[in-house]
């Protein structure tokens, strides 16, 4: 499973490239305002889909090699978290985000139910297997782990009509996902090297 390991080390690598490349290109998505899914949407879409479905690639690979790497019953529970990100996000490949500024359509909203349920689950897999050896011995994806729950709860502040957030929802929902995939691929690394 060692091999599986560096694969999904690849996929989130490529998944950093592609999102770098995402906010350098023309897209008319400004990276404070516009969520990560927006870019779903336009004139870069392919790409934005290619991305999370190799996003999905590394996950389910993190997932198969985490799976025969760590035994205990307590891990488990994460790896099942790990599986519902996995499928919450190649939801997300075929099940498009609104435009922008355009009225809630129904495939919308399950967009939004997907992104929802694939935060709900990174929190609770990069928390539950943080904790599982051999990842335990990586202090660093404790810290990522620590983070991600904080940064959710930062999200939905940005949410709160009095609060007047709105404006940098998109910036705290990059932090998040920056966490979590970071998370994945250190996992990943780790995984690999044991």
């Amino acid at each position: 499973m060692q091999s599986v390991a560096w694969l999904a080390a690849l996929a989130f690598l490529v998944y950093f490239a592609g999102m770098i490349a995402l906010h350098v290109l023309p897209t008319d998505r400004h990276p404070l305002y516009h969520t990560v899914s927006d870019y779903s949407r336009g004139r870069f879409a392919g790409l934005a889909r290619i991305m999370t479905a190799v996003n999905v690639v590394g996950t389910v690979g993190l997932l198969l090699a985490l799976r025969s790497a760590l035994a205990q019953p307590a891990a488990q529970a994460g790896l099942v978290w790990l599986a519902i990100l996995a499928l919450s996000r190649l939801g997300m490949v075929f099940v498009l985000t609104d435009e922008s500024g355009t009225k809630a359509t129904a495939v919308g909203l399950l967009h939004a139910l997907l992104a929802i349920l694939s935060f709900v689950a990174a929190v609770f897999a990069l928390t539950t297997l943080s904790k599982a050896s051999p990842l335990a011995a990586l202090r660093l994806l404790d810290v990522l782990a620590s983070l991600a729950f904080p940064l959710v709860v930062l999200m939905v502040l940005t949410l709160v009509p009095g609060l007047r957030l709105r404006r940098i929802f998109g910036l705290m929902e990059r932090l998040f996902l920056a966490d979590v995939n970071l998370w994945l691929l250190l996992a990943a690394v780790a995984t690999a090297l044991r």
